[in-house]
């Protein structure tokens, strides 16, 4: 078909007759090799180049003709018309690739390539937690754990100022699928954990209150608390099981009763189960004193709301995030033993051809499925 309209319109009712699976798959391959061929100037790989190599690989021919790699470069040279690829899609996959460049030129460049292969962690896809990253890497770089250190990983976000300590049970892999440009994870010793315990084992219940001083991010429209603009405000807060209060006046109780006055209503209160917080405060916003929360909220429309603490006393800011983590985690704060359970897949070979271990049809479905929705996501912010 000489015509090239006809021919994309053709390739495009072929391929909505494959599965969805295996119209997934080749979309995958097709995307790499689109990707390998805009760098052309440095791998030598241009389309013509990966028609040879490839056309023999993906098509059962005799090779005694081209065709096959006339396919290949149609579906390489037409690949964002025939799988509806937007320029966003195609901004994003090139981005990637260009900072998997960048990123091997200075390896090569500082002689650390070699040794840099040998600190890699495989990440099993939906399994491996937060405690155990840390304790493969502790075991990668021969750190002895001593008794009351508490490694744990963080995220940090350098642009926000603000790092958060994962969970011991966090699954890590969604985390890094999240993480922005500005941010990365990070493993190191939890300095505050041991006062958290201290604090924790030595407190009845799971509630706190007190005063802390306040003040929203005007970045968000619309999510406003009609405070003075420009700076931090006292305000008192009330943390039980449930949820986070906020108060303008201090709550107080009834002495002769020993109920609350139920006229005095929170100014504002956010479900614990849907909070994230932060430990920091950027630098510009100038927070009267260092120790602070930066708090997230995500709304049931995927709307993040922000809003940042600081706590007047040094013990506060401990004592506050061991009842935030205590309440959000059922009182689980830090594991009781440290699991050293191998999550690591053996290879599985037939003959010299490494097998693939597959789970059943519904589990190698949604992982495809995912795949074919951010082929390269695995590979963001390297």
């Amino acid at each position: 078909i000489e015509d090239k309209e006809e021919k994309v319109s053709r390739y495009r009712g072929l391929l909505a007759c494959l599965p969805s699976v295996n119209r997934a798959t080749v979309k995958a391959l097709i995307s790499h090799l689109y990707c390998v061929q805009c760098f052309s100037d440095m791998n030598q790989m241009n389309t013509h180049n990966l028609a040879i190599v490839f056309g023999l690989t993906l098509f059962q021919t005799d090779g005694q003709d081209y065709k096959a790699g006339h396919v290949v470069e149609d579906l390489i040279n037409h690949y964002v018309v025939m799988f509806s690829v937007d320029e966003e899609e195609l901004r994003k996959q090139q981005e990637e690739v260009t900072a998997i460049a960048k990123m091997r030129v200075a390896d090569t460049a500082s002689g650390t390539q070699k040794a840099e292969a040998k600190q890699h962690i495989k990440i099993p896809a939906s399994s491996m937690t937060a405690e155990e990253l840390t304790l493969e890497i502790l075991d990668c770089r021969n750190v002895s754990i001593r008794e009351k250190d508490y490694w744990t990983c963080f995220e940090v976000n350098e642009r926000k100022e603000t790092e958060r300590p994962l969970h011991f049970s966090e699954k890590v892999l969604p985390i890094l699928h999240g993480l922005g440009i500005d941010s990365y994870l990070v493993v190191k010793k939890y300095q505050s954990m041991e006062a958290m315990l201290l604090y924790l084992a030595s407190h009845v219940g799971e509630t706190k209150h007190g005063m802390m001083k306040f003040r929203e991010d005007r970045s968000v429209m619309g999510l406003g608390l009609g405070l003075p603009s420009g700076g931090f405000q006292d305000r008192y807060f009330s943390l039980n099981s449930s949820c986070l209060r906020l108060y303008k006046e201090i709550w107080s109780q009834r002495p002769w009763s020993g109920a609350s006055e139920t006229s005095h209503r929170p100014e504002k209160e956010w479900p614990m189960k849907s909070l994230k917080v932060y430990l920091g405060v950027k630098k510009k916003l100038r927070p009267p004193i260092c120790r602070g929360f930066t708090m997230v909220h995500e709304t049931k429309k995927q709307e993040k709301q922000q809003w940042y603490l600081c706590c007047e006393a040094q013990m506060e800011l401990p004592e506050w995030f061991a009842t935030f983590l205590f309440v959000q985690h059922d009182g689980l704060v830090w594991p009781s033993e440290p699991s050293r359970v191998s999550r690591v897949v053996p290879e599985v070979r037939m003959g010299s051809v490494s097998l693939i271990p597959l789970g059943n049809e519904n589990e190698m479905r949604r992982s495809v499925a995912a795949f074919a929705a951010d082929p390269l996501s695995l590979l963001r912010n390297v």
